[in-house]
């Protein structure tokens, strides 16, 4: 009996998404096997599901495929979910925990142990979502390598010299951000630590990414066979360092003003400076 390429895609999307979420776990130092079946965390599993059961209904029958469009719009409403309601949820779960803890330490309700507590994290974040859905399309292509070339030969083509001189160009001007970008970090946050490191973290993908694309542009323009001078390993690697950008770009957007005063404070110290010349 032949299992249907409509189960065992999703479901190895699925498992590897599982799997990257409980190692992720693991480096964190956070041991928990229910990250190897429960929902939410980096990458979401509900966005690399749908997404793979999309692209292998695009692979099979194309734009005008009908099971296309009714697995893009079933997508699109689990991703929405996932960052909107299911988040919601996670959030308010959060909440009413902190709130039973607290009531339980000052004495104001009694019989706490009543109480279990609820799942906090239920929805995802819109960058878990973005990685989700792109590991969901990365593991159908994987699976509809060859339908994929015949469908799209242009992704899995070679660039040409003019093409592979943009790549090569697109790769140079990442790197030279670097130097920018971190001695930005270092001197306008050499107090905020967390800032910096998130910076520094930018100013590496960028480097990495522009030497990957520099190579890969590199290969093209000497005509070599080779799968990194191809269109979509180039578009692979420009997804990869956009959603480590953003990762790290929202890390140094949150700690950004770990470090600086508060209104109050500053006012403070200002009224201490003009004494203090009053004085003098």
């Amino acid at each position: 009996m032949n299992i249907t390429a409509y189960f065992y895609v999703p479901f190895t999307a699925w498992a590897v998404a599982q799997l990257i979420k409980f190692s992720l776990s693991l480096i964190k130092g956070d041991v928990d096997f229910r990250y190897l079946y429960a929902s939410g965390g980096m990458p979401s599993v509900h966005s690399a599901v749908v997404c793979s059961l999309a692209t292998w209904a695009l692979i099979e029958g194309g734009l005008s495929s009908p099971l296309f469009g009714i697995t893009a719009i079933l997508a699109g409403i689990v991703m929405y979910d996932s960052f909107g309601v299911r988040r919601s949820s996670g959030e308010q779960a959060k909440t009413i925990n902190k709130l039973i803890d607290d009531l339980s330490n000052t004495g104001g309700l009694k019989n706490s142990q009543d109480y279990s507590r609820l799942r906090e994290i239920l929805g995802h974040k819109p960058l878990e979502v973005i990685a989700g859905a792109i590991l969901g399309v990365f593991i159908a292509g994987c699976f509809g390598y060859q339908k994929l070339s015949d469908l799209f030969p242009a992704i899995f083509a070679t660039a040409d010299s003019y093409q592979s001189k943009i790549i090569m160009a697109g790769g140079a001007l990442l790197i030279a951000t670097v130097i920018p970008v971190y001695i930005y970090a270092v001197r306008r946050y050499k107090k905020n630590s967390k800032a910096k490191t998130a910076l520094t973290y930018v100013a590496l993908c960028d480097a990495v990414a522009g030497l990957v694309l520099v190579v890969s542009g590199l290969l093209a323009y000497e005509r070599l066979d080779s799968i990194f001078a191809k269109w979509y390993f180039v578009g692979l690697v420009l997804a990869v360092w956009l959603i480590a950008v953003m990762a790290f770009k929202l890390s140094f957007w949150q700690n950004r003003k770990s470090h600086q005063p508060s209104a109050s404070q500053s006012r403070k110290a200002e009224w201490l400076k003009k004494a203090n010349k009053k004085k003098k």
